[in-house]
């Protein structure tokens, strides 16, 4: 122990300093006491915790022991003490030391998460437009490691993009987000999906809505009076409007003609095309059946691709202007319910969904008169009419 005592006088006072010398920050450490018994006693002090010490600390390396007091004097200088560090350094290492396995700049990982999705069979133009929201977020970051992105900064960045307003636009785009951690995480970049701390968005409640009978007239009129429409999205427009059927079901390369039995009025739906998996035969109508009838006699392909252009000329003919989503189909659920009197029956015509839809379209109050009406609507009745 290197301490000298010396004494001082400083505005007419006298004072003993204990000089410790220079410490390895460069500043010199002194102890002032008003008389010389204090300053004995505190060098007493410093004799026997030297001593009680000594054994231990001259054992240490000569370059450890100073590191060791470089640091405590770094701590002790920010007023922390070392309880508070250590307590604090376990804290972090129960809430981040699996937070990487390996760090990996954002770019990159964006990288990675357009090859699984190309694997994946996604479509280029959808890939391109998702990539480009990705890297909108890490401009001027795609060298950090993803790891490092908190929650709250993909919080505040998607509060403020302007093209985010809408519900279904954030919950896509959160989704988008989500794919993108849960594959730093699937390769050891980050040890949680980030998204999963964000505040959910809530998507509205859809409008309780479907087609009058007077619009169905209409579509169907205008399909008939188009000689491109009538032969190449007739049998789909039925198939949504009168036989339960989901639109990507009907898309569905697996699903044609040879799905259909007009003789014995029913429909398979095959487990490899239906939606939710929930393989069915539909019960078909009678119009249904004479609907189809037309439409195979016109050689209307099933699937048929590439027919929106087609459907949106007839829609724009008719004056529908509200695009319903799946909205043939919940008119078909909803009208099935006065043929049926029973929602059992309708649920296993429609699938397994439906009863969800049927809770909710219940709520129409359809006048049963109006559901039967739909039931004959026939190609022959629509002959008959003119579009308004």
């Amino acid at each position: 122990m290197d301490v000298t005592k010396r004494q001082e006088k400083s505005h007419g006072r006298t004072y003993w300093v204990l000089d410790s010398g220079k410490n390895l920050l460069g500043k010199r450490e002194r102890a002032y006491f008003k008389s010389e018994e204090e300053a004995d006693a505190e060098l007493s002090r410093l004799a026997q915790e030297s001593k009680k010490l000594g054994d231990w600390w001259a054992r240490l390396p000569g370059l450890e022991r100073e590191q060791l007091e470089h640091i405590y004097k770094l701590i002790k200088a920010q007023g922390y003490t070392l309880q508070q560090v250590w307590d604090d350094h376990q804290r972090w290492r129960r809430d981040n030391s699996h937070t990487c396995t390996t760090p990996m700049p954002y770019g990159e990982a964006v990288e990675e998460w357009e090859r699984r999705k190309l694997v994946a069979g996604k479509s280029a133009e959808y890939i391109k437009e998702a990539k480009s929201t990705l890297l909108k977020f890490g401009e001027g970051q795609l060298k950090r490691h993803i790891h490092e992105i908190s929650a709250l900064e993909l919080e505040r960045w998607r509060s403020k993009q302007v093209s985010w307003k809408s519900a279904n636009t954030q919950i896509i785009n959160t989704s988008l987000f989500s794919s993108l951690w849960a594959t730093a995480v699937s390769m050891g970049w980050a040890s949680r999906n980030i998204v999963d701390q964000l505040e959910p968005v809530k998507r509205p409640a859809p409008a309780v809505e479907i087609y009058s009978n007077q619009i169905v007239i209409n579509l169907l009129s205008s399909i008939l009076d188009d000689t491109e429409a009538r032969t190449v999205i007739l049998a789909t427009s039925v198939l949504g409007l009168f036989g339960c059927m989901r639109p990507e079901e009907i898309q569905n390369d697996l699903f044609g003609w040879s799905n259909i039995d007009l003789d014995n009025s029913r429909l398979t739906v095959p487990v490899t095309v239906a939606k939710t998996g929930d393989q069915r035969v539909v019960r078909l109508q009678p119009n249904c059946v004479e609907w189809l009838r037309y439409a195979k006699s016109l050689k209307n392909p099933l699937p048929a691709h590439n027919e929106r252009k087609i459907l949106d000329r007839c829609c724009e003919s008719a004056g529908l202007t509200n695009w319903i989503r799946d909205g043939l189909r919940k008119c078909c659920a909803t009208h099935l319910r006065a043929v049926y009197k029973n929602d059992y029956e309708v649920v296993r015509d429609c699938g397994n969904s439906v009863r969800i839809l049927i809770r909710h379209y219940a709520d129409l109050h359809v006048p049963e008169q109006t559901s039967l009406d739909y039931w004959r609507i026939t190609p022959t009745t629509i002959t008959d009419r003119k579009v308004p």
